[in-house]
């Protein structure tokens, strides 16, 4: 029994003692992870190095993009076939033809011009509701003279005609009219020099204003179930539509030496009626 007892004794001591040594141990791990993480807070370790970003490579000691520039250097050149040769030479001959006529200089004695316009007709004396189409005038002017440049304003002499048509009533009677007014034309104008003359076509601009008398051819379709009274749908093919005047202001733009372009707004007058019109036009100069 005595033997056990101190058996009993020894063993629980020993564990005691194992025990002890092994929290000693663990205490020690402790103390020294909470030391470092102390230090490290407190600044006292060195930081962790800091990773820096690759070098930047200049371009030119990128190898591949300067390979890809010397194959770009080194690609074959594309020929052109004959045809093709002769094609290009004759599209660079059309264009310097074209800007030397461009930069000719012309006396621009006259021009020929047609006019789009659209009119409007005032009536009275019987007429009503009168609806005028789209039309399109011809006129043809010079310059009075011809030893002075163009840029002098003086008289210009020429001829116009001027064709409307529509529908109206006059009287009891409704139908189509189909009005031409023609002949001499006066007028006052100039063109200006051009304002740079460094630029491939040089740019002129001018105006005109002219007035004439007119007479007046109508061409019309007759309504035989109406009474055969005078009116503007009268099959007449010459008359003096009293008054006749007219009168028109024209603004130009003339470019690559003889191609004009602007626009124009007149009034031609005739018995009980009034005719306004405005649009655009385009001329050719010689």
């Amino acid at each position: 029994m005595h033997k056990i007892s101190t058996i009993y004794l020894s063993g629980r001591n020993f564990c005691r003692a194992k025990f002890a040594s092994l929290t000693r141990t663990v205490c020690t791990i402790l103390c020294l992870f909470g030391s470092h993480q102390g230090l490290a807070q407190g600044g006292l370790l060195p930081p962790p190095p800091a990773v820096s970003p690759p070098p930047l490579i200049a371009p030119e000691n990128d190898g591949a993009l300067n390979r890809k520039r010397l194959r770009e250097q080194n690609k074959p050149a594309e020929v052109l076939s004959d045809a093709a040769i002769v094609e290009v030479e004759k599209e660079v001959k059309q264009k310097e033809v074209a800007k030397a006529e461009a930069q000719k200089p012309r006396p621009l004695y006259g021009f020929t011009e047609f006019n789009l316009l659209q009119p409007k007709a005032v009536v009275n004396s019987g007429r009503k509701d009168y609806m005028s189409d789209v039309t399109v005038h011809v006129s043809t002017y010079v310059r009075a003279f011809w030893n002075e440049g163009p840029e002098v304003a003086q008289p210009w002499i020429g001829v116009r005609i001027a064709p409307f048509g529509g529908v109206g009533t006059q009287g009891r009677r409704t139908s189509r009219f189909a009005f031409t007014y023609m002949g001499p034309a006066i007028g006052l104008g100039s063109i200006a020099k051009p304002q740079d003359t460094s630029v491939d076509f040089p740019v002129r601009y001018g105006y005109l204003l002219s007035a004439g008398i007119s007479g007046l051819s109508r061409l019309v379709a007759t309504d035989e179930s109406a009474p055969p009274l005078p009116s503007d749908f009268s099959p007449i093919s010459w008359i003096f539509d009293s008054p006749g005047v007219w009168s028109e202001i024209r603004w130009l733009r003339i470019s690559r030496g003889a191609l004009g372009f602007g626009m124009m707004a007149g009034v031609q007058t005739g018995q009980g009626k009034i005719f306004y019109y405005a649009g655009i036009l385009g001329s050719g100069f010689y």
